[in-house]
């Protein structure tokens, strides 16, 4: 054993024994440790270290469960895959309530329950694998996650929501020596940021310089306006078009982000535009500005803590708020000066949606956060708040078609290097089009679904499918995403017509050699089909952005319904509407968090004067 580390000697043994099972002296590993056999008696005081296994979001995650005369010892993940920031957090979590209660009668943690389940079957495995029964210890006393102890009731500003646009407000408003509560309802940090693939509209980036792509605010905020049908307030729309590259910069160096050295074309644009966090995709963001907030000292971050009433004094300016621990159900009443709404759309919210558009209802999966329920739109229309443009709902084309999860394969179509197609084998809509006009598309194909294709050539030089590795597993071992040899054998699982495929692929590939798309005027840059194997993945539209929310003015002051600002409160990200128009282009969310986030966060700041 001379050479292994502890966690290598301790993994290698379980899983190379029948049972499961390491015997050891006391809990540490030597060289006289013996695995435990079929009605063997164990060593007096030996520990017993076991290996089990759950399926996660994103993969396998295994767990080693050292247990000691009846007790966990201690749980060490081995093998995940889980988000940072959102699985990683879980298993911190239910590890200490287990090992600190020693009891399986514990709750998911909210905003990661696949992780969460994945890691309590895993643990409950092992249990099982050192002759405990897991079932017994899940009837155990319930142990709670306890709230923070040294919470303060008052503070200058209190922030809720912590997705891009509330830690970027927070670490603002704190940076102007303000006293600052960033809080939020779920047991982990990032919302539908860390969930996005984080892309961010931004003209006059770096890499644009370097390519030799020229693009301008003007040509943003344009494409924006007619991306929405030029429903979007002009004002707004130009405040973040003007505003974005500085928030990309303070990203960069205040948030410590890392990007990606190529870019995204997103429907609708005119340019390539859209930069990139490294690891495409958005946790990449909110974990370092997790870390960011958490090492400011007059920032007070916080889980598990709803707020359910904004306060107001006589002369109706904020006061405070009301929130509750949405595990123990501690009650709260904060004191501060001003409030900024950082909490997100209604996305996740079927009877709001439904409500505010029939259209949108329960027939749709959702690819936000869980916690996008509207609670910043009823809390401040509570107060006098007015909503705009609640109707107006979006869906991102391509989503699992089971669960609705957002598709980051689908990047591939960002790179320019695949085809949509239906399953009749012919395409029906420009691939780089707006997400309203995709997602009409593909809802009236065969089956409300359809198909991309792309080849070897492309996933070697985009690097997406080795990138996002677990998603193309998982896609695969449900049969949704097929890779093969030849056409026909990609084609026969999903049922589609491989000799119609075959003709539009050659066709495609002679507009490739002809520099044109005479069927529906592609506007990126064209690349053949012709590398095997082939890739084909099957995907439906689900909601994926609420245009509408509170109304605001270009210094994120949330308006009541006569217009005027309703004193101390402010609004950043998508709880705020009437700044997308009828549909929202890719890659604009990151940049309208950001700016906004910024303004606010400042401008609340200010107020508190």
């Amino acid at each position: 054993m001379e050479g292994l580390s502890r966690r290598q000697f301790l993994t290698g043994a379980a899983l190379a024994t029948a049972g499961g099972a390491l015997a050891l002296g006391g809990c540490a590993p030597s060289g006289e440790a013996s695995s435990k056999s079929a009605g063997g008696a164990l060593p007096e005081g030996a520990g017993i270290a076991t290996v089990g296994t759950g399926m996660g979001k994103h993969g396998t995650i295994q767990v080693e469960v050292v247990t000691k005369d009846g007790a966990i010892e201690r749980i060490d993940v081995l093998e995940s895959r889980e988000s940072l920031g959102l699985g990683d957090v879980c298993f911190d979590k239910l590890g200490k309530l287990i090992v600190d209660n020693q009891t399986l009668n514990v709750d998911v943690v909210t905003g990661a329950s696949l992780s969460s389940m994945a890691y309590l079957n895993a643990v409950a495995e092992a249990l099982d694998q050192a002759g405990e029964k897991s079932s017994e210890w899940k009837k155990r006393d319930k142990a709670l996650e306890q709230p923070a102890e040294d919470i303060s009731e008052t503070y200058d500003v209190i922030v809720i929501g912590t997705g891009g646009a509330g830690f970027t407000a927070a670490i603002s408003a704190a940076n102007k020596g303000k006293n600052v509560l960033l809080m939020e309802k779920l047991g982990v940090f990032g919302g539908s940021t860390a969930l996005s693939g984080g892309e961010m509209a931004v003209p006059g980036n770096w890499i644009q310089t370097s390519q030799g792509v020229a693009d301008t605010p003007e040509q943003l905020a344009k494409d924006m306006l007619e991306g929405g049908d030029n429903r979007g307030d002009p004002e707004l729309v130009n405040v973040i078009a003007n505003g974005v590259y500085d928030a990309a910069q303070w990203l960069t160096f205040e948030g410590g982000v890392s990007w990606e050295h190529n870019l995204l074309f997103f429907g609708g644009h005119s340019v390539k535009r859209s930069i990139i966090p490294s690891g495409h995709i958005g946790n990449a963001m909110t974990t370092k500005l997790t870390a960011r907030a958490q090492s400011i000292d007059n920032i007070t971050l916080i889980d598990n803590t709803k707020a359910t009433a904004l306060v107001t004094g006589s002369d109706g300016s904020i006061s405070g708020v009301k929130a509750e621990n949405t595990v123990t159900g501690n009650e709260y009443s904060f004191s501060c000066k001003a409030v900024v709404l950082a909490c997100g759309g209604f996305g996740s919210n079927v009877e709001m949606r439904a409500k505010a558009n029939p259209d949108y209802g329960e027939q749709f999966n959702s690819t936000d956060s869980v916690g996008a329920q509207g609670d910043g739109l009823t809390m401040a229309s509570e107060i006098g708040a007015d909503l705009v443009d609640m109707e107006l709902i979006q869906t991102y084309p391509i989503c699992d078609v089971d669960t609705g999860a957002l598709l980051y394969l689908d990047d591939l179509r960002l790179d320019e290097r695949t085809v949509m197609f239906n399953k009749e084998g012919k395409r029906f809509v420009e691939e780089l089009d707006r997400r309203d006009v995709l997602s009409s598309a593909v809802l009236a194909q065969t089956d409300e679904r359809a198909y991309e294709i792309w080849d070897q050539a492309a996933a070697d030089e985009t690097k997406v499918v080795d990138i996002h590795s677990d998603e193309f597993e998982n896609l695969v071992s449900r049969k949704l995403c097929v890779k093969a040899d030849t056409l026909e054998e990609a084609c026969e699982p999903f049922g589609i017509d491989a000799a119609a495929l075959a003709e539009t692929i050659e066709q495609w590939n002679g507009y490739v050699d002809a520099g044109a798309d005479p069927d529906f005027n592609y506007r990126g840059a064209m690349h053949k089909i012709d590398t095997p194997p082939y890739y084909i993945m099957t995907y439906k539209p689900a909601v994926h952005y609420t245009m509408g929310g509170l109304r605001i003015n270009p210094s994120a002051e949330v308006l009541d319904t006569a217009g005027a600002p309703i004193p101390g409160l402010f609004a950043a990200g998508e709880v705020a509407g009437h700044k997308m128009g009828t549909n929202r282009l890719g890659s604009t969310s990151m940049a309208d968090i950001y700016t906004f986030g910024r303004i606010a966060g400042d401008n609340a700041a200010d107020y508190v004067g």
